[in-house]
């Protein structure tokens, strides 16, 4: 064994037992229709749009309601960047969104507290 294989062995378990152990949480999804109401460029570009349509993924899901307004940066289908501007859906357009979100602790200014992660990937027009 040479000496970085020797070094490598001692990080990862020396790291084992500084991290503790992380669980996942599962993503909460919302299926739903939205109408885009107007397109905002202030103070940085979002969509906002009117809930059509909802169906919740689970019965333990919190979704928005029909008729709510919501504001958001529409996102591509696997959720990991924003959708390129050109490909937005224009004011009076029906867009599908799988909002999804995940509930957690966040750590801001050294201090732990309760919220929430939310995606909205587009999917279909």
């Amino acid at each position: 064994m040479n000496i970085h294989a020797a070094y490598l062995g001692l990080f990862a378990s020396t790291l084992s037992f500084l991290c503790p152990p992380v669980q996942a949480s599962t993503w909460q999804i919302c299926h739903m229709e939205l109408r885009i109401v107007e397109v905002l460029k202030r103070p940085y570009p979002q969509l906002q749009a009117q809930v059509m349509k909802v169906r919740p993924k689970s019965a333990s899901v919190e979704c928005p309601q029909q008729g709510a307004l919501l504001t958001f940066t529409p996102e591509t289908p696997d959720y990991q960047a924003t959708l390129p501007r050109r490909q937005w859906p224009g004011k009076g357009q029906s867009v599908q969104v799988d909002y999804r979100y995940l509930d957690g602790m966040c750590k801001g200014d050294g201090n732990s507290y309760a919220c929430r992660i939310k995606h909205y990937p587009v999917v279909g027009r």
